[in-house]
């Protein structure tokens, strides 16, 4: 089902790709999309376990690239797609944060802080149900996927 055989390039590209699309690092559902379903480098179970494993460590929890990277293409690709997947981004939130300084005094800046608040909590929906899809594969996952949601909401 998955092709361990990706070349480095291939997955530092598609990596790039997806860091560039990736807001907070919750775009999950087009991870799933390109890494499971098109390129069929990791399988659903390995996206779940992977993003599961991201949330424990220490660091950004979007560590799971590196993994996933390692899957498709063994030390090379580990290293590809954690270049990839941060690298960019990186570049493009320090310019960010010089220009942001330059925009606080614009008046339509809390508009537009709060139009992206709807964009982020649709991302964050949809990766739910792309890692319910791969975690959850029975009632008893289910209670306790739905038992940690109360507990973090306070229920």
């Amino acid at each position: 089902m998955t092709d361990p055989g990706a070349s480095w390039p291939e997955i530092l590209l598609t990596f790039t790709r997806l860091g560039l699309i990736s807001f907070g690092g919750a775009n999950l559902a087009e991870i799933e999309r390109v890494l499971v379903g098109q390129r069929h480098w990791i399988t659903s179970e390995t996206l779940a376990s992977g993003f599961a494993l991201g949330q424990i460590m220490p660091g950004p929890n979007m560590l799971a690239m590196t993994h996933y990277g390692f899957a498709a293409g063994g030390w090379a690709g580990a290293a590809a797609a954690t270049l990839g997947f941060y690298g960019p981004t990186a570049l493009l939130s320090a310019a960010a944060a010089l220009a942001w300084r330059g925009l606080l005094r614009w008046k339509r800046l809390p508009s537009i802080r709060s139009a992206l608040l709807p964009l982020g909590g649709g991302v964050l929906l949809a990766g739910v149900l792309v890692l319910s899809r791969g975690s959850v594969q029975n009632v008893t996952g289910a209670v306790i996927g739905a038992a940690v949601l109360g507990a973090l909401i306070g229920l």
